[in-house]
């Protein structure tokens, strides 16, 4: 394969570095394949020296399919790329000296791991099989210093002077006003950031109910902005959310004709095993019409299609507090009869896998 030089399509000359690095990188990618052999570049540039030839005119098919046959090469490969601001489009051209074929290959992006892209899309044409020349190494970029300038993070976050830290290495503090952002110079690339108070703030991993830091991967772009929202919050009030199936109150108002209430409520969640449970709460709450002071509500509970049924009872003016457990749910009534005129009824059903305090136990 001869290896012609990039076309800089830009006409930028801050740009023309991009010409003897991009080809470098596929000449190093194809020649480690073991598989095609390069064309030596001073034999390269004697042919043509001798044919009166110039690089700019290789990737016409003629001239391509001439210079191919006096070099002994099955294939010349060119190519050109063109500049964004913030990243690169790079496309290369692979000419078939035989048959005359042209086959195209693009990439768009500023790393190494994008010519190394182009390089795996080549060789899989050539060869039928996979190759892999990208790696965590290959995350640098190839654009010039000045054209990395670093980009800008704004992070919004509640918490008040949490830690913050990229890539493992502390930054500054949370400002602790969720609309006055903590601003960060970052370099371009990929990044992660990772905010820590105390044990008692960060994120709960679902289903399995796991506490960790907030934390959150990132790709900053040369001169890019970046908005980030802090996702930490206290674990009891997360734990309170997830406990908290259904809950709400019924009221009976004798004087305005209100004498019975009826009721129809459902939840779902996944226990901490990812296991589905499913809820639905049915309740009639009513004033007993042969005995005036009494209120009795009729409860049934669906657990994952299993009925429990229970009765409770009320009298003017007492309060009557119930509490079932079924499965992994608890289902409490708080019942009231605060005159002969005005009844009232508190019912809700919680999660019993998770509970206040459960991060001290597990973090």
């Amino acid at each position: 394969m001869a290896l012609l030089p990039f076309e800089n399509m830009n006409g930028d000359p801050n740009q023309n570095y991009l010409k003897g690095i991009i080809p470098s990188i596929l000449e190093e990618d194809i020649s480690s394949s073991g598989v095609v052999q390069v064309v030596d570049r001073d034999n390269l540039e004697t042919v043509l020296e001798e044919q009166k030839l110039q690089y700019s005119g290789l990737m016409n098919e003629e001239n391509a399919l001439e210079a191919g046959r006096l070099l002994g090469a099955k294939y010349m490969l060119g190519g050109s790329y063109v500049f964004l601001g913030q990243d690169i489009f790079i496309n290369i051209d692979l000419i078939d000296v035989e048959t005359g074929r042209t086959r195209t290959f693009s990439e768009r992006g500023y790393q190494e791991n994008t010519v190394h892209a182009l390089s795996e899309k080549l060789m899989e044409y050539l060869t039928g099989e996979a190759s892999y020349f990208q790696s965590p190494e290959g995350e640098r970029s190839i654009l010039a210093l000045k054209q990395q300038e670093p980009g800008t993070v704004e992070l919004f976050s509640y918490i008040i002077d949490a830690r913050v830290y990229i890539d493992e290495e502390f930054v500054g503090y949370t400002t602790g006003d969720r609309t006055v952002p903590l601003i960060l110079k970052v370099a371009p690339g990929k990044h992660t950031i990772r905010l820590h108070l105390t044990k008692n703030f960060g994120v709960v991993k679902l289903p399995e109910v796991t506490f960790s830091d907030w934390e959150e991967d990132f790709e900053l772009l040369p001169g890019g902005k970046l908005i980030l929202e802090d996702k930490t919050r206290h674990f009891n009030e997360t734990l309170y959310e997830l406990q908290q199936l259904i809950r709400d109150d019924l009221d009976l108002r004798i004087q305005e004709g209100d004498s019975r209430k009826v009721i129809t409520e459902s939840a779902g969640f996944l226990d901490r095993t990812g296991q589905k449970v499913d809820i639905e709460l049915s309740v009639i709450w009513e004033r007993n019409q042969e005995d005036p002071e009494e209120a009795i509500a009729s409860v049934t509970l669906k657990y994952n299609g299993e009925e429990h049924a229970y009765r409770y009872t009320s009298r003017q003016g007492r309060v009557d507090e119930f509490e079932q457990t079924i499965g992994k749910v608890r289902l409490e009534m708080d019942l009231s009869c605060r005159s002969e005129w005005n009844w009232e009824l508190d019912y809700s059903v919680w999660r019993t896998d998770v509970y206040q305090g459960l991060h001290r136990e597990v973090y």
